[in-house]
């Protein structure tokens, strides 16, 4: 737990280090983080102790320089922690995370001098930080409002035309949603999304569960009722199928709440499928970033085009 490393807050080099504050305090060290001969001479005299005041004024004299004290936590978790703002360190740390962070790594980013810390998982943030946009990893609150590529209706796809990339495409404005569905699910469009309707309402898609998968009310269980409109089952009140998808986050434009499959199955055509129960956060904790997401036309997603 001691080893790790320190990463330079400006050029995003780093080292591997030993234990973070006996490292630092070793001058040539610090000389070769660019730390001036004054302030090396300071982390060498201070005192060290592990569970003392002394290591942790150490610590906090390297960030003060700049430096990001990062390490692991057992496996597929890193810590980052700085006295910079959160986007510095975010900035200072993308080679470290591209170089060393696999997607589903969860990341723990935090400023210790304002004591604000902010976690995602590092697939999910990439595209955000591979663009610069590191204001997208903050609060929502905090987080700027993103102007949606396409007017409703819109398919919006996770993955369909290659892994880890989002694509959009338009749809005809002027057909019911049934027809929509119908469109996609001729199409067999196996990637999970969401489909955007022009009244406001947003269904989320995916390969193995409605709105993309026909459900045949006789062949459920008598509890369970299916929506006439977006053919999600439900089994009463408290389990609201997705035309309730009105709320939508105001800095990506996705609901920010959907029903999440809950413990009771239904059966279909051999397949297994989980009953709505509760309602769960729509888009995780990081927004979808549109500037990267690609727009495709619809005749190249239902098979009728070839993407450039």
């Amino acid at each position: 737990m001691r080893e790790g490393f320190w990463i330079h807050g400006k050029t995003g080099s780093y080292r591997l280090v030993d234990e973070h504050a006996r490292w630092i305090q070793r001058p040539e060290n610090a000389r070769g983080f660019g730390i001036s001969e004054e302030v090396a001479q300071a982390l060498s005299l201070l005192t060290w102790n592990f569970n003392g005041r002394g290591r942790r004024d150490i610590l906090l004299l390297a960030m003060d320089q700049g430096l990001i004290r990062t390490r692991g936590h057992g496996p597929g978790a890193v810590t980052f922690e700085a006295t910079l703002t959160i986007e510095e360190t975010i900035k200072g740390s993308a080679k470290f995370m591209q170089l060393n962070c696999g997607p589903a790594t969860r990341c723990t980013v935090s400023d210790l001098r304002r004591g604000e810390t902010i976690v995602f998982t590092y697939g999910d943030a990439k595209p955000v930080i591979e663009a610069g946009d590191y204001r997208f990893l903050l609060p929502v609150w905090m987080r700027p409002t993103q102007v949606l590529p396409l007017p409703r209706p819109f398919v919006l796809l996770d993955g369909w035309l290659a892994s880890g990339t989002w694509t959009c495409s338009a749809l005809p404005g002027d057909v019911p949603p049934e027809q929509l569905v119908a469109i996609l699910r001729a199409a067999g469009v196996e990637a999970s999304g969401w489909l955007a309707l022009k009244d406001g309402r947003t269904w989320k898609l995916s390969p193995s569960a409605p709105p993309l998968t026909p459900v045949d009310p006789d062949r459920l269980p008598k509890h369970v009722r299916v929506c006439s409109d977006c053919g999600w089952p439900t089994t009463g009140q408290s389990a609201p199928c997705q035309c309730g998808n009105t709320l939508h986050c105001r800095a990506c434009g996705l609901p920010r709440f959907w029903p999440v499959p809950g413990k009771d199955m239904v059966t279909l055509d051999g397949e297994s499928l989980h009953v709505p129960l509760v309602a769960g956060y729509g888009h995780g904790s990081i927004c979808l970033h549109w500037p990267s997401v690609q727009v495709v036309p619809l005749d190249v997603v239902l098979g009728q085009g070839k993407c450039c």
